[in-house]
């Protein structure tokens, strides 16, 4: 059952989404649902950004609050660029998965896409891992990129929604004001001082030893 207090939790985190949703599309809209099954009690948020060059970036957060500190935490969240419609094949996927059940990074990229010369390199690579492994034993089945999990910064530095707003404005050319702009920027160094923080707390002892060598 999900608690008063993790509801107003993401409230604000919906807030915040729909706020950087509205930079790119007016009509943007965050949905909410409790996920009731879960344990401990976990909320998504989701939504489609639509974009001026028929792109849409698609993202999805799982979160809880953390039992060890009361903190809204992320359980996954995912992150997808689309050309076309919502339901197609993403160009690209940024992935956080915070307790991965495999060995894939828990903060990834996947690249929707069909290279030649990655289908050699994974059709040719070693058998030193488990998913190596499993590849060779479906060698019938072509490799593709999205096989591949490309590790982005971990638990505490993956990307924030911000910074992939900005990407695909700085890569595909999609249109963003001046303001737009800005607000990205400042919502992404925001980011930053939130994760920051949380890696403090998280190791305090670090933090005291690496200010006792900053000068005054």
């Amino acid at each position: 059952m999900v608690n008063e207090y993790l509801n107003e939790r993401a409230d604000e985190f919906a807030a915040h989404l729909q706020l950087i949703g509205e930079l790119i599309d007016p009509r943007f809209s965050v949905l909410k649902q409790a996920l009731t099954r879960e344990d401990p009690p976990t909320i998504r948020l989701s939504g489609n950004i639509y974009t001026d060059r028929f792109l849409i970036v698609r993202f999805e957060y799982a979160v809880f609050l953390n039992p060890d500190n009361g903190v809204l935490t992320v359980a996954e969240s995912t992150f997808s660029v689309i050309r076309g419609e919502v339901g197609k094949e993403p160009l690209v996927r940024w992935d956080y998965i915070r307790s991965p059940r495999s060995h894939i990074p828990c903060a990834h990229i996947q690249v929707h896409a069909h290279r030649d010369e990655w289908t050699h390199a994974l059709v040719l690579g070693g058998t030193h891992s488990r998913r190596s492994r499993r590849r060779i034993k479906h060698a019938l089945r072509t490799p593709r990129i999205a096989d591949v999990h490309f590790p982005v910064g971990g638990r505490r530095f993956r990307p924030c929604l911000e910074e992939i707003l900005l990407f695909v404005i700085d890569e595909f050319g999609v249109a963003c004001t001046p303001q737009a702009l800005e607000a990205l920027q400042q919502g992404m160094r925001k980011w930053e001082e939130i994760q920051l923080e949380s890696a403090i707390r998280n190791n305090p002892a670090t933090a005291v030893r690496v200010l006792a060598t900053v000068e005054k």
